[in-house]
């Protein structure tokens, strides 16, 4: 085997760590590859399907193969009861769940919204999955502190998406499910002080606020219907801020 030196290579695309460089290239094979320049080299991605190409137990993840194994388990026995993830598998899984972490951030610095949702969506899989089935408490803790920016991240390519397809309301409306999901996450764990200074909420008001100055009229309904859910939900805190905020839009109409 001959063994090629990358010295070139990383030259010419050198490493920049104020910023996240990332390009799109076609493969030997006609697949199309991310990657993202590190420190110390080049990561590469498949833009498709799991980012490292592996097919785990011939399936496209590892996320579908125990997402299949639970339908089945309930199939058999009419209850999820008895299922259970091992701690190999469950940490397993969060190395999958690393490797799509560095694909969506490639893609959010690609623009490309759509497949950002879709490893975000695979993510959060992934943490529901463990969450809720991991026999060791350690297992079902371990994700749920990156929880929030996953969410966050989430809400911000879905709502980038509908800025391209022309549509602010559905952007606001993605918002603030992002929003009342990271609060519902903190509360579930009796942490509800900890959203009031949660950087990822801070975020998604501040694209919020972006966003409201260029939604049409129609976008006063997304936020009624928001102010609906959060207090049925009784989020008051975040059920407020919402009220203010159909307040200040009156206010600018009349």
């Amino acid at each position: 085997m001959s063994y090629i030196d990358l010295d070139a290579a990383l030259r010419e695309w050198g490493y920049e760590p104020e910023r996240i460089s990332v390009r799109k290239i076609v493969g030997a094979d006609g697949a199309v590859r991310i990657q993202m320049r590190v420190e110390l080299g080049v990561l590469q991605m498949y833009a498709e399907g799991r980012p490292d190409g592996a097919q785990p137990h011939g399936w496209p993840t590892l996320l579908t193969y125990h997402q299949k194994r639970l339908t089945r388990h309930q199939q058999r026995n009419g209850t999820p009861l008895g299922f259970g993830l091992s701690q190999q598998e469950c940490y397993d899984l969060r190395l999958e769940a690393s490797l799509f972490y560095r694909r969506y951030i490639a893609l959010f610095v690609l623009e490309e919204y759509a497949g950002v949702a879709l490893d975000t969506s695979h993510s959060l899989g992934v943490f529901d999955l463990c969450r809720d089935h991991a026999l060791e408490p350690e297992d079902r803790a371990a994700l749920e502190e990156f929880r929030p920016y996953v969410m966050m991240m989430d809400a911000r390519a879905r709502a980038y998406q509908s800025i391209e397809e022309g549509q602010v309301s559905s952007a606001l409306a993605h918002i603030n499910r992002g929003i009342l999901a990271i609060n519902a996450h903190y509360e579930a764990y009796n942490q509800a002080e900890l959203a009031a200074k949660a950087e990822e909420i801070r975020i998604l008001r501040a694209l919020m606020q972006e966003l409201s100055a260029q939604a049409p009229k129609d976008s006063l309904v997304v936020t009624k219907n928001a102010l609906r859910a959060a207090i049925e939900q009784e989020r008051f805190e975040e059920a407020a801020r919402l009220r203010d905020a159909i307040k200040d839009r009156n206010h600018t109409e009349s």
